[in-house]
């Protein structure tokens, strides 16, 4: 089973200012709780209680909401001082640096229902994305899959052409976590390039252990704009509680 989780939360999420001026997004206020909240009871609730999280704007912040809220989780800091200047390639680097295994990957901007990383943990021997079937907008990131295999990910694919989005949190595990993890610091090799995670995934050149997991219908978004905030609030969250009543 895998028991570590490595979560990104270094950005300063400029296209959700003015919510992000003073605080990192994780930190703002979903229902009765925080993202970051929903993040980490989602994996308590698979068992996880290791986590490796990136950190760089107001980094101090979230240190002292995981002292003072989730003392029951072991979790170690890596510091992406470059968060400016970078993106989740180089942050999710960092990372894996110093370490090998399975691991549970989030973006510390993803709203989700805690079925999904549920029904994500029920996978070995690959790696498992969730994805969310629908209409994807441009700047998404999308998924291109033949019998459930992905053969191609990131917001250059063309939306028609397009499987679903990836929402942002899968589950890497056995040779597959030791190729990413390959190719991951294989790509970051500089700190001033703005590639996207994915972008890793994208350019593997054996993706048969890689899989999409269908998570349509489970409440979840990622909140880059002020819509989709007010859409966790007002869409997501209401969901939660009619996924706990069914």
């Amino acid at each position: 089973m895998t028991a570590t989780s490595i979560i990104l939360a270094a950005g300063r999420s400029m296209r959700l200012r003015p919510l992000t001026d003073n605080q990192p997004k994780c930190l703002l206020d979903m229902g009765p709780k925080k993202i970051l909240d929903w993040q980490l009871d989602a994996l308590k609730s698979v068992g996880v209680f290791d986590v490796r999280m990136v950190v760089g704007y107001q980094k101090e912040m979230i240190v002292d909401h995981i002292r003072t809220h989730h003392s029951d989780m072991r979790v170690t800091y890596i510091e992406n001082p470059d968060f400016e200047t970078t993106n989740t390639l180089f942050s999710l680097a960092k990372a894996l640096q110093d370490f090998e295994g399975d691991f549970y990957y989030m973006n510390a901007d993803v709203v989700f229902e805690q079925s999904i990383l549920q029904r994500l943990s029920t996978y070995d021997g690959g790696g498992f994305l969730a994805i969310d079937r629908k209409q994807c907008r441009e700047e998404e990131v999308k998924v291109q899959v033949q019998e459930n295999q992905i053969t191609a990910i990131g917001k250059h694919l063309d939306p028609a052409a397009s499987y679903g989005e990836f929402i942002g949190v899968a589950n890497f595990t056995g040779d597959f976590a030791k190729r990413f993890r390959q190719t991951v610091l294989a790509e970051a090799v500089t700190p001033n390039e703005m590639k996207f995670f994915e972008h890793a995934l994208d350019v593997m050149v054996d993706k048969h252990d890689m899989f999409a997991v269908d998570i349509t219908g489970l409440p979840c978004v990622e909140v880059d704009f002020p819509e989709d905030y007010e859409y966790a609030i007002q869409e997501v969250l209401r969901a939660f509680v009619q996924v706990d009543k069914g």
